[in-house]
């Protein structure tokens, strides 16, 4: 216990400084010209959160002599950065250079998804190209998705936590990966402190490089607990992704560019909605608004650890998921429509 609060402290103290000099020299200072941040807050923060995140992964990873995987999370991190810097800019070039250091690293590192029980698409991931691009597939739905998700303070932060805390409580054997999760959960601890108040958010780099790594462990972790479906996986991250899938298939019914951010995704019409409710208190309706889902999320996913080896019911539970999901979109937007 006291080395977890000082392992806190050290990372509060490191936050603080950071917080200081971004604010003296404007340095990641998140500027809100696009509408889809100006909606939901016109407070000044800054996109430190991935920078302490990056600072542990490298440091376990340097520690443990994996310093491929140093350069695949540092190149994940500076695509963020140069995003979170208003250097690229261009979701379709953020997308190209997403999936070119994705697809690299996970062919050098042998990354693969070893089975998903659903027959004819096992059949064809046996194919070692295929399964690549597959892959990257995945780990970019999940990136983009998060990314989205993020637009609310402590959404995403409590969605990771949550996982992790699920794996640690009922499935982490192994103290490695023991360990790393649990510092990750402090350091998330500490980001969302500050998160809470809106001074600090995980910005491109913290949310790209965060997914990246939950996606990397729960491939790893199905792969080495094959008794586990593996769409209890699917079930852990069904929300960020079904967000990015969701959001651009409404986009393109539309006929508008499905690369653009817009306001109309669930989590912005639910925030919308608690702040017609309760008004100049945007740090609050954040919370509260990311607060409902997260809680959603936490009943479902302990509904599925019960049947963790159980895909049929696995499956039952992600498609009763997407349809709550479609039902509220569907009422969120009536409502708005109506006020």
């Amino acid at each position: 216990i006291k080395m977890s609060i000082n392992f806190m402290l050290l990372f509060i103290f490191i936050c603080f400084i950071l917080l200081f000099f971004s604010k003296k020299f404007n340095f990641l200072l998140d500027i809100k010209k696009e509408k889809h941040k100006k909606f939901s807050s016109k407070q000044e923060n800054y996109s430190i959160g991935g920078l302490l995140i990056i600072c542990y992964l490298v440091l376990f990873y340097f520690i443990q002599n994996q310093f491929l995987y140093i350069l695949f999370f540092v190149s994940i991190f500076l695509i963020g950065f140069l995003s979170d810097l208003k250097m690229l800019n261009n979701p379709k070039k953020r997308f190209v250079l997403q999936a070119i250091v994705l697809y690299i690293f996970i062919h050098f590192l042998e990354i693969k998804i070893s089975e998903t029980r659903f027959i004819p698409l096992d059949n064809i991931l046996n194919n070692l190209y295929f399964n690549h691009i597959f892959t990257v597939f995945c780990l970019m739905v999940l990136m983009n998705g998060s990314n989205f998700i993020d637009g609310l303070n402590t959404l995403l932060i409590n969605y990771i936590l949550l996982i992790f805390l699920i794996l640690l409580t009922f499935f982490s054997s192994n103290i490695l990966e023991a360990q790393i999760l649990e510092n990750l959960i402090l350091i998330l601890l500490v980001i969302l402190f500050f998160n809470l108040s809106g001074k600090i958010i995980l910005g491109d780099s913290g949310s790209y490089l965060l997914s990246v790594f939950v996606g990397l462990y729960l491939i790893q972790f199905a792969y080495q607990n094959n008794f586990i479906s593996p769409f209890f996986v699917v079930l852990l991250l069904w929300y960020p992704c079904f967000e990015l899938l969701f959001s651009m298939t409404r986009r393109l019914i539309s006929k508008n560019e499905p690369y653009r951010p817009d306001i109309s995704h669930l989590h912005q019409m639910l925030f919308k909605i608690f702040q017609k409710k309760i008004k100049n208190k945007n740090n609050l309706n954040h919370f509260f608004s990311s607060s409902l889902i997260n809680i959603y999320n936490f009943c479902s996913i302990i509904i599925g650890v019960q049947y963790y080896n159980h895909s049929k019911t696995l499956i039952l539970i992600i498609i009763i998921n997407l349809l709550i999901y479609c039902y509220f979109y569907r009422f969120l937007k009536n409502k708005l429509n109506s006020i």
